[in-house]
């Protein structure tokens, strides 16, 4: 296994930047998706009326790729 990360590490003492929040969300998903299919979500659910009803006949909000993602 590398050790070499490619996400920054967060820092303590003060809130982390948007900027490395996304190199962390995109390292954290290349890694998943080594290890378990890209798409994870339940195709049902107990909870699926409450979720259909709050977003408006889906299950929840649409995943954005990272990639659409801008740095602010």
């Amino acid at each position: 296994m590398n050790s070499k990360s490619k996400a920054p590490p967060i820092p303590i003492d003060k809130p982390i930047s948007w900027r490395d929040w996304l190199r962390g969300r995109r390292a954290r998903r290349e890694t998943g998706n080594l290890v378990a299919p890209e798409i994870i979500r339940r195709k049902s659910s107990s909870s699926d009326r409450r979720l259909r009803e709050l977003f408006k006949g889906d299950r929840g909000l649409p995943f954005t790729p990272t990639k659409k993602l801008r740095c602010r």
